[in-house]
């Protein structure tokens, strides 16, 4: 499976996200780096395992629209090798195509905040881009029409907004419910991965990915670990 760590940024400080409660959100405190800044996190994380894949949440441009492609542009530079899959609030068509879109670059478009759900019938933003499905207290966020497959990216994330950093394990149900209604979706697990029981959980359920935080920084999830469960086996 990929193993994708997350990154969740505000007025450029990485913090520690949890429970879908962003008004609470803490600075990160990690046992893989001292650093709050985003270059810094990134060349720690990388340093501690070779990650071919990041996921950054820009809660600023998610709860404000202070959207800053030139940021994420230095980034891919500073980090070449790196793919970051960037859910920056997307809303609209406008906002879209605000970010140079490079092969670096996966725009995760966000039920929570997407308005114009036409942009997921364009065939190059389905295949390129991957689709949120971003559920809180029991109830998938934004347009009703979401949940309907036929609008479904290539590449879907499941993200639990709830279970994220409260350690209480993925979403099994739903994610099963998901995969039974569309297999031909590459299904992502976000919210919730306690470790690496959960990890062998999801391969089992045939999910392709996940995105997980609390449980690197806390060192519950191994550098072996992910080597063996991972796709990526560039570790020696």
């Amino acid at each position: 499976m990929d193993i994708i760590p997350v990154i969740d940024i505000r007025d450029g400080i990485v913090v520690h996200a949890k429970g879908g409660n962003r008004a609470n959100y803490q600075p990160l405190t990690s046992i893989l780096t001292e650093s709050v800044t985003l270059e810094d996190v990134i060349h720690d994380l990388l340093d501690w395992y070779p990650f071919t894949q990041l996921y950054i949440a820009d809660l600023d441009a998610i709860e404000r629209g202070k959207h800053e492609p030139q940021r994420y542009k230095k980034i891919l530079e500073k980090f070449p090798r790196l793919t970051i899959w960037l859910d920056a609030g997307i809303a609209e068509m406008a906002e879209y195509l605000s970010y140079s879109l490079s092969p670096q670059l996966c725009l995760v478009l966000g039920s929570e905040t997407l308005k114009d759900i036409h942009l997921l019938t364009e065939k190059t933003i389905r295949q390129q881009c991957v689709l949120s499905l971003d559920k809180k207290s029991g109830q998938v966020l934004g347009h009703k029409a979401i949940c309907e497959s036929e609008y479904w990216t290539d590449r879907c994330i499941a993200m639990s907004l709830d279970n994220v950093g409260a350690n209480q394990g993925p979403d099994f149900e739903w994610l099963k419910s998901l995969i039974q209604n569309n297999k031909k979706v590459n299904w992502y697990a976000a919210g919730g991965v306690r470790g690496e029981d959960d990890l062998e959980q999801l391969i089992e359920m045939g999910v392709a990915g996940t995105l997980i935080a609390s449980a690197l920084h806390t060192g519950k999830i191994s550098k072996s670990a992910i080597k063996t469960l991972s796709r990526d086996i560039t570790l020696p």
